[in-house]
């Protein structure tokens, strides 16, 4: 009762993570019945396009036998019958089989992309339950594909009785046209007339044959889609649950602290562009620092970074024009005490002024953009808060 409470409850649609799943194991919205119209599309139009070149190539093959059998000795000319044969068969079976092929190859290639998998070559004991069969037999899906398969006989049917119908009444006006006429050759003119007829119906009624398939093929494509879809369905319980399996994947995990850190580290180095002044110690550790008179009349802490981070800050301070200032103790202090986005200690006000007021002259041109501030030149709450 509760599996098929949870069977009607599956209404939301499936995650990327149970699409890419699916697929790993070749299960994927995929349509028969779109190849099969396709080839017969492509067999027909090949017939067209080749049937001259087959024509061809059997009355050269047939004209060299000839000539063959007249002037070359019997085994040598069977050689070359053989030979002449197997070259002109490889030719004729080259110029229709690889097209249709490759069309097939594209035709799965644009229906689900790029897929290799074993999974369904599989051996499994639920493919000989029985019961599994007739419920794939007579579930859904396999009343589509009845229904399908009746459509489709049915249309065909349908267009051979017509075109032989059509066919049987235009040749006996043929012949009865033939019987009355006074020509001595009628017959053959008949005879030729019933031909082309007969090719002209064969073609229209090959045509209408694809029209069919093609027909049919795109309905299957859409119920496939759609019946993909509603199979992949997935409760809110399951969505819960595959969300709290990727919480305790390690990899997920790796993978969400990268893409935290690496948005971090973004972060930091935009806040360090726009900085008042960059504090560093001078490798390890570096602390962008904002002020403003205006927007921001005491010193915040914009961005801290340590490492590579702080390397990246000083390369993008360099950059950007901010003014980078090397005082270990300070920075450190700093370091320690301070969080990001908060007012630096009120007990390194006077230590910070200074590290700013610096800031200010370089950016004016009275001092340069990098200095190595000496702690004697620093007020003395600079060395206190280092304590």
């Amino acid at each position: 009762m509760a599996q098929g409470n949870d069977s009607a409850d599956k209404n939301e649609l499936p995650t990327p993570k149970k699409l890419r799943d699916a697929r790993k194991k070749g299960d994927v919205a995929k349509s028969k019945d779109l190849g099969t119209g396709l080839l017969t599309l492509a067999w027909m139009i090949l017939f067209l396009a080749v049937s001259g070149y087959a024509a061809s190539q059997l009355a050269t093959l047939a004209s060299e036998t000839i000539a063959g059998a007249t002037s070359l000795p019997f085994d040598k000319a069977a050689t070359n019958l053989g030979w002449n044969a197997a070259a002109t068969l490889l030719r004729i079976t080259l110029a229709t089989l690889v097209p249709v092929a490759l069309l097939a190859t594209l035709t799965e290639f644009l229906q689900v992309g790029p897929l290799v998998t074993v999974e369904k070559m599989k051996f499994g004991l639920e493919k000989m339950n029985p019961v599994e069969g007739l419920k794939r037999m007579f579930g859904k899906d396999g009343l589509f594909e009845l229904v399908k398969t009746l459509v489709k006989a049915g249309l065909i049917c349908a267009i051979i009785y017509l075109t032989v119908r059509t066919a049987l009444n235009g040749a006996g006006q043929v012949v009865r046209l033939a019987g009355s006429s006074p020509i001595d050759n009628s017959g053959q003119v008949a005879a030729m007339a019933v031909l082309d007829q007969t090719y002209s119906l064969t073609l229209q009624m090959l045509a209408m044959v694809v029209a069919v398939f093609l027909f049919v093929a795109v309905a299957d494509r859409i119920y496939a889609k759609h019946s993909f879809i509603k199979k992949m369905k997935m409760s809110r319980r399951d969505i819960k649950q595959e969300h709290k399996e990727d919480e305790g994947d390690p990899q997920v995990k790796s993978m969400r602290r990268e893409m935290h850190q690496e948005w971090a580290n973004q972060n930091t180095i935009g806040a360090t562009r726009g900085s008042a002044a960059l504090l560093v110690n001078p490798t390890h550790i570096a602390i962008a620092l904002d002020y403003d008179q205006e927007t921001c009349p005491v010193p915040v802490i914009a961005a801290k970074g340590m490492g590579d981070v702080a390397a990246a800050m000083r390369i993008e301070a360099e950059r950007a024009g901010v003014p980078i200032i090397r005082n270990i103790p300070t920075a450190r202090s700093l370091w320690a005490r301070g969080e990001i986005g908060e007012i630096v200690p009120e007990d390194m006000f006077d230590a910070i002024a200074a590290v700013i007021l610096w800031a200010a002259k370089a950016k004016s041109g009275e001092a340069p953009m990098w200095h190595d501030m000496d702690d004697d030149a620093l007020p003395a709450a600079a060395a206190a808060a280092t304590n």
